[in-house]
């Protein structure tokens, strides 16, 4: 028992999303406050403790903001999605065999990442301008919390899917060699950092 007994902490923000019903926020790329300019200090090797450059990945550069997507009958699977490269999207993908959708908005500060398959159909979605997604088998809108707010899915849910997100950096040195969502493409729109 002491001084602090009876009081609450406030809240904690943990970059790991795998449950509750609230939109997720994330940036992707930090431009005030503390970490104001530290992405730029990482994508010129300038990092705040000691980083062995040889692990370091230049499919991305490194300071690069992903999410993790974690999925599969395991869970031991997982598929990296450049926030700032994706932009305002719905982006289908499949992870570990698992049907997945990351909805991403507002330059990846808002996100979710949530199952595709609902009452054992895969659904496939797309973004609106409204913020609000569309699954095109049954055109139902849905939500950044994965719940379907119109048509004849209104009522349902998606179901969450472990995500987290981190510099490249990070990740590449944690995941070597861990999928890039739609790299191709990506290939061919940013510049190497190798």
């Amino acid at each position: 028992m002491g001084t602090m007994e009876g009081t609450s902490c406030g809240y904690f923000l943990n970059h790991r999303f795998s449950s509750g019903e609230e939109t997720q926020f994330a940036a992707a790329r930090y431009s005030s406050g503390f970490g104001s300019g530290y992405q730029d200090r990482i994508n010129k090797g300038q990092f705040a403790f000691p980083v062995d450059e040889d692990k370091l990945d230049g499919r991305l550069s490194a300071g690069e903001i992903v999410l993790i997507v974690e999925a599969g009958e395991t869970g031991d699977s997982a598929l990296a999605f450049p926030l700032g490269v994706i932009g305002d999207s719905a982006a289908n993908a499949d992870v570990g065999g698992e049907p997945i959708v990351v909805f991403t908005a507002s330059e990846g500060r808002s996100l979710g990442a949530f199952s595709r398959t609902l009452d054992g159909e895969i659904l496939t979605f797309d973004r609106k301008d409204d913020d609000i997604f569309t699954d095109r088998e049954t055109t139902s809108r849905w939500d950044f919390a994965g719940r379907a707010v119109g048509g004849s899915l209104t009522g349902a849910r998606l179901q969450r899917v472990s995500s987290r997100r981190a510099f490249w950096f990070s990740v590449a040195i944690s995941f070597p060699g861990i999928e890039i969502h739609n790299l191709p493409y990506l290939q061919s729109i940013i510049p190497s950092s190798a």
